[in-house]
């Protein structure tokens, strides 16, 4: 599995990974042609060896200086369970330490015990929990991880 910043001839498959595993409650794809104008190095992909995409990450800087949010991380159905999640999101982390985020935070749901699992294990920790972060009947975790001292 190859881990590296998106190109733009990637986001289409971003976007198709984007709606198979979030459903109705997606970014738009026009979101992720500017976020790849923006955050060029924040947006990766891993690639699978016959060239197809398998995940995505996409992380943005905070306006509170030293802060870096994951605005999302998807990974196709078809291939999870081959640390695909995790090997996106160690990537991030070290673009975001390039960039001088010491903190980086994000929201999970917390039903998402895969992925809730994954995140502790790389020293997230939860600062917050908000019954309806996204709206009625949208509860979320919010965690984060100092990065000089993650497994990240």
């Amino acid at each position: 599995m190859q881990f590296r910043p998106a190109q733009q001839q990637d986001i289409a498959a971003i976007f198709a990974i984007e709606q198979a595993v979030f459903g109705s409650a997606v970014y738009p794809d026009f979101f992720f042609r500017q976020a790849y104008d923006l955050w060029p190095s924040l947006l990766l992909v891993a690639v699978a060896g016959d060239g197809t995409l398998a995940g995505y990450a996409l992380g943005a800087p905070a306006n509170e200086a030293g802060i870096g949010w994951v605005m999302s991380l998807a990974v196709a159905a078809s291939q999870r369970g081959q640390g695909i999640g995790r090997g996106l999101t160690q990537a991030l982390c070290r673009q975001m330490q390039a960039q001088g985020v010491q903190q980086l935070r994000l929201t999970v749901d917390p039903g998402n015990h895969t992925a809730v699992a994954l995140y502790r294990q790389l020293g997230f920790v939860l600062i917050a929990q908000e019954a309806e972060y996204f709206g009625v009947g949208e509860p979320r975790l919010v965690l984060q991880c100092a990065l000089a001292d993650a497994a990240c």
